[in-house]
């Protein structure tokens, strides 16, 4: 039965997003939508209680329709940290590609109203991607470079629309696979440039822990940063026990995808959590991190 609710809401968002590359969310109706799904509109709002919800659930499948592929990626044993980076630009790029007649319409919408009708979670995913973005470049180039995470983050995000941009021309030259490969080479440079001229960074520290922030109380951690700090602590045990260490890191790995999300998954976080309760090392940290999620996190499992 819950598969195939399931399947009727994802019928329903793939269709109002045809809809809405073709004519624009502000243009299209509900009983449209319900018409070309074959349902009557009653049946619709049993699914969707307001256009305003499945707009949501919109933007939230396509998000995860690229989170998804990415995250897979990011737990790749085999390949490099810099070749985990590089093949997740290709998967970004070739989804939004996938996606391009979609996102284009939004992108008009969006410019329309001027900018202001931007969806609340994409807003505040900014701050958890900046710090996947730093905790990269430290894996990357060592902690020398975390100063210049603000300089970089925007030379990276700069070019990453510039590509999306290039990639909406139906007529572009470049391979995708080209692109991301450029991106990575010139991230290179820019890193290395840094690092020997050490001139002071654009973005200064202060400012680059404004963005960070994405709570109201400026006081509360990020799980994101508990995350980071837990895969140091499991980083430190001895290599003796390198298996269940990398046992370890896979679950912190899965809890740091999850938190990337405007909606993470519960059933995901508890499992995972559960599993990194048999790393003695991480109690405190996970305590800490259960506390900090416990207000959207009811009946989670305790940590003693």
């Amino acid at each position: 039965m819950a598969d195939k609710n399931a399947n009727k809401k994802e019928q329903i968002i793939k269709t109002a997003m045809q809809l809405f590359a073709v004519k624009g969310s502000s243009s299209t109706s509900m009983q449209e939508i319900a018409e070309l799904c074959g349902i009557s509109k009653g049946s619709l709002y049993l699914v969707f209680k307001s256009k305003e919800e499945l707009e949501r659930s919109i933007y939230i499948y396509c998000f995860r329709m690229i989170r998804d592929p990415l995250q897979r990626e990011e737990q790749q044993s085999r390949s490099t940290p810099k070749e985990k980076l590089r093949n997740q630009v290709e998967i970004l790029l070739t989804h939004v590609y996938e996606l391009r007649e979609f996102l284009q319409r939004q992108f008009q919408e969006i410019a329309g109203k001027g900018g202001t009708e931007v969806p609340e979670w994409i807003r505040k995913s900014s701050a958890p991607l900046l710090l996947w973005f730093q905790n990269k470049l430290e894996i990357l180039y060592g902690r020398e470079i975390l100063p210049y995470t603000g300089d970089l983050f925007l030379f990276a995000d700069g070019m990453i629309h510039a590509f999306i941009r290039l990639i909406f021309n139906q007529e572009s030259p470049v391979a995708i696979s080209r692109l991301a490969d450029h991106l990575v080479d010139l991230l290179d440079i820019v890193a290395a440039g840094l690092l020997t001229g050490r001139k002071e960074p654009l973005i200064p520290p202060a400012i680059l822990e404004n963005w960070m922030n994405v709570q109201e109380d400026t006081q509360r951690r990020n799980p994101l940063q508990l995350i980071k700090e837990m895969k140091a602590l499991l980083a430190s045990v001895p290599a003796a026990e390198q298996q269940s260490v990398e046992e370890g890191l896979e679950s912190l790995a899965v809890l740091e995808s999850e938190f990337l999300m405007p909606n993470p998954r519960k059933v995901i976080i508890r499992g995972m959590l559960a599993n990194l309760q048999e790393h003695p090392v991480l109690h405190e940290k996970l305590a800490a991190l259960q506390k900090l999620i416990s207000p959207y996190m009811p009946n989670s499992c305790g940590f003693h």
